[in-house]
């Protein structure tokens, strides 16, 4: 594990741009995703201890700030799961080898293979059909099953393509080309086999052969942290203003999933508004938390109403900020249609000071951390920006090319909207 010494270090380009308004907030913005984003922290995932090693410096963001814990420290740790892939990963069709983040990538719960396979190429007759699946499965013994499906959006047909590549991976390596841009996740669990997604023009109807050396590891138990910092208001209800810190990592070490707009830019708005209202007192207390584990099912959040670092029934509201980094099409709130007050809130406030295109409304989605909140019967919305680039969990979501191009402007109308609360 690094040493605080070098986390001390990162927290360096900070100190420069703690200066309130519109310019100060961005710089320091950037300088945090930059942080965040580095090679140092190993895209906050899984291989070498890069979720924890972010969770110290954002531990240390919050010292700096004046925040304080909840407990005896600003952690809150917790165990799940995850699959993970530490070691370099070989593709190659045909003899061309394929490039790991860019041709490839290996579904999260992909298992080990290694080897050459001769690709058995599969149409979906040929799995569907009862008969016929029988004869096929008889002969993928040793194999690799090549998958051509064609391409939809129907959630139904998706999810049948989907039990399929999920039963094929007890079996044998399954592979298939990409009908889009590769996009990668988190998984708790491992099949015994893995499930390769090609982008590269390489795997066509008539490849032969794939060379495959993949390597997973299934870590049981996996220690992470939620980090947990609040500012003290005056009266005794809360507002709980949380964002993931944790991303996907490593596919293997020639692969790294920086997340700068997936959610390094929700922790720099946490810490933005942690800045703001740790210097001008808040009516209500609020609770800043930065989870972990949610790219692997939102295991934080769960965690947290599990633990319930704080009386539930005193969250006035739990505001989730995930994927802060674009807002050209202005942002959408999710839970907007249960919360309608709320999201009312914020649209009079976007429409008095005109601070982002569009304030849009979106019912309830169990897609982020605000979703363990919202079954437990506690008052939450998730927003998002909209517009702007399309990287998200691949390995183009850099610091560098996230515009944030309403940063600044989304914090002011956050810091409004959470003094309008009652």
């Amino acid at each position: 594990m690094r040493t605080l010494s070098f986390l001390t270090l990162a927290l360096a380009p900070l100190s420069l741009v703690t200066a309130q308004g519109t310019d100060a907030v961005k710089a320091s913005a950037r300088a945090v995703i930059g942080t965040l984003t580095s090679p140092a922290f190993h895209g906050r995932g899984y291989v070498e201890n890069g979720d924890g090693l972010a969770a110290e410096w954002i531990a240390q963001q919050y010292t700096r700030i004046g925040l304080k814990p909840v407990k005896s420290d600003f952690y809150e740790p917790f165990q799940f799961n995850v699959n993970s892939f530490p070691d370099s990963l070989h593709v190659a069709i045909d003899g061309v080898r394929m490039v790991p983040g860019i041709d490839f990538i290996v579904d999260p719960a992909s298992g080990k293979a290694s080897g050459r396979y001769t690709l058995v190429h599969l149409e979906p007759d040929d799995l569907f059909d009862p008969e016929r699946r029988a004869m096929t499965m008889g002969v993928l013994t040793g194999q690799a099953a090549c998958l051509h499906f064609p391409k939809t959006t129907n959630a139904d047909t998706l999810h049948k393509y989907a039990e399929i590549e999920r039963d094929l991976m007890h079996y044998c390596p399954v592979v298939r080309p990409s009908h889009g841009k590769l996009t990668w996740g988190a998984s708790q669990e491992a099949m015994p086999f893995p499930l390769i997604e090609i982008a590269n023009a390489a795997l066509t109807d008539s490849s032969v052969a794939i060379d495959l050396r993949i390597q997973n590891k299934l870590i049981g138990r996996h220690e992470a942290r939620n980090v947990l910092g609040h500012v003290k208001g005056k009266g005794k209800k809360w507002i709980v203003i949380g964002a993931h810190y944790d991303h996907l990592g490593h596919m293997g070490p020639d692969a790294m999933f920086p997340g700068a707009n997936d959610n390094a830019s929700g922790v720099a708005m946490l810490l933005s508004l942690a800045e703001h209202f740790a210097k001008n007192k808040p009516k209500m207390n609020i609770l800043f938390v930065a989870f972990a584990g949610e790219e692997a099912g939102l295991a934080g959040s769960d965690w947290f109403i599990v633990d319930r670092p704080i009386d539930l029934g005193k969250i006035r509201l739990m505001l989730n900020l995930d994927i802060m980094g674009t807002g050209d099409e202005g942002i959408t709130v999710v839970n907007a249609t249960a919360r309608q007050a709320e999201y009312d809130a914020l649209v009079k406030i976007n429409d008095d000071k005109k601070y982002v295109p569009q304030v849009k409304s979106r019912g309830p989605a169990c897609n982020s951390d605000h979703c363990p909140f919202v079954k437990r019967g506690v008052p939450a919305i998730f927003v998002y920006t909209m517009g702007g680039i399309t990287a998200y969990h691949d390995v183009l979501d850099k610091a560098e090319t996230l515009p944030l191009t309403e940063f600044s402007d989304l914090q002011a109308l956050f810091r409004d909207f959470i003094s309008t609360l009652k």
